[in-house]
């Protein structure tokens, strides 16, 4: 029993901390839907409400939450995993490593993702006024980067890739760094069984994972997030630029 409890008490102190660290990622998420919006989609919606722009970015944040959730299906089990007194007592080396780089290595691959996606998809959607999708790199691979950089200049370009990246560095690695740092030194914290089992089976297992599956869901109705979600206006671009460029990647529009 009590091997359960350390378990969850060192699982619940690492959750909190990735929460700190998804809601960064969702905020770069953010950030670059209202790049998104500035750099292209406000020269194209003349004559939308106010209100429309205003839904277009909160249903944003559930096509970007959906796509945290999927991402943090595997670090549900990481945790708990990284969280064992076997885990972490066992001297064997490989099982060190893995338990240190493991987490660290998966999100910093996958947030990076999201922002080239989130860039390449910008351009893309300059010359086409739709979210990138593998049907659209498919047919006809990354040939509107040149078109859309000489339309834009070489200035103006590398800014708005130096932004994309700095976005990552500063929204993801940076504070998924200083989190391991933490965890690398945070104590298991004593916890007194008797008073709080409940709490530590709440922090530790039950909340981390409705949350994962109802961000990764979108939405509370028996159905998934769907594309309907998406349809705030008239204006198909408005519409367009809600969902989240790895949420659309897999579509075909």
């Amino acid at each position: 029993m009590n091997a359960m409890m350390n378990l969850l008490s060192k699982s619940s102190q690492i959750f909190s901390k990735l929460l700190v660290f998804n809601s960064s990622v969702l905020f770069s998420m953010s950030l670059q839907r209202a790049v998104l919006f500035l750099v292209v989609v406000r020269h194209w919606i003349f004559g939308s409400d106010r209100l429309s722009i205003a839904e277009s970015f909160i249903n944003g944040v559930r096509f970007d939450l959906c796509v945290l959730g999927f991402i943090n299906i595997p670090m549900l089990f990481f945790v708990w995993a990284i969280s064992m007194d076997f885990t972490i007592n066992t001297p064997n080396k490989v099982f060190q490593l893995l338990r240190k780089w493991t987490p660290w290595i998966y999100l910093i691959v996958t947030t990076l993702i999201i922002h080239i996606l989130g860039l390449f998809d910008m351009m893309f959607f300059a010359a086409n006024s739709q979210r990138w999708t593998y049907y659209d790199w498919r047919d006809s691979g990354l040939s509107f980067l040149g078109r859309v950089a000489n339309a834009w200049g070489g200035f103006f370009t590398f800014g708005v890739i130096a932004l994309f990246l700095m976005l990552w560095l500063f929204r993801g690695v940076l504070p998924l760094r200083k989190i391991q740092q933490e965890l690398d030194t945070m104590p298991v914290k004593k916890a007194n069984f008797r008073k709080s089992k409940a709490v530590l089976f709440l922090t530790g297992f039950l909340l981390p994972l409705l949350t994962v599956a109802l961000a990764a869901r979108g939405t509370w109705t028996a159905h998934h997030l769907n594309k309907e979600q998406a349809e705030v206006s008239q204006i198909q671009i408005l519409n367009q630029m809600t969902l989240s460029p790895a949420w659309a990647f897999d579509k075909k529009f």
